[in-house]
């Protein structure tokens, strides 16, 4: 009995890697959702959606991309060799940096913004294209965006 539970262990653990990597060597801008046996789901990405939102709900307060936005926290850009294209460790960050983001938010934009999957996974898609973020310039900003970036976003702690 408990070896069987021990082999179904490895092979969830195995089917969740090949997911992993299956989802980190494919296209951000893959045309279908891929489905594992065991019914994990992994969205489609769009990096031209991811920009959207990286605009529009405010990350580009505080994270630059392109030269475009505010410097209070790491650029996302692309060519950056330091920034994770591994999407679990990416999140993690975010985990890691949520209070002073929650923070900010608030202080900020007036309240918590609030992400569904696919539009984290559509910011992830947008994070790893070159591509995509050369399109990113100050125009894309919302005024209410660049408005804040102008006058200095809040620093966590003050």
């Amino acid at each position: 009995m408990k070896s069987a539970i021990h082999r179904k262990q490895l092979l969830s653990l195995a089917a969740f890697c090949t997911l992993g990597f299956a989802a980190l060597t494919a296209p951000v801008t893959a045309s279908h959702a891929a489905e594992d046996d065991l019914g994990v789901v992994l969205p489609k990405m769009s990096s031209e959606r991811g920009k959207d939102l990286f605009t529009e709900r405010g990350c580009v307060v505080c994270h630059s991309v392109n030269n475009v936005g505010g410097d209070i926290a790491p650029s996302l850009d692309a060519s950056n060799l330091n920034q994770s294209r591994n999407p679990f460790e990416f999140f993690a960050r975010m985990w890691r940096g949520a209070d002073a983001m929650l923070h900010l938010q608030q202080a900020d934009l007036g309240y918590q913004v609030d992400f569904s999957g696919q539009d984290l996974a559509d910011i992830f898609a947008f994070t790893q294209d070159a591509d995509m973020q050369e399109r990113l310039t100050q125009s894309d900003l919302p005024e209410h965006i660049r408005e804040i970036i102008d006058n200095g976003p809040s620093i966590p702690g003050q």
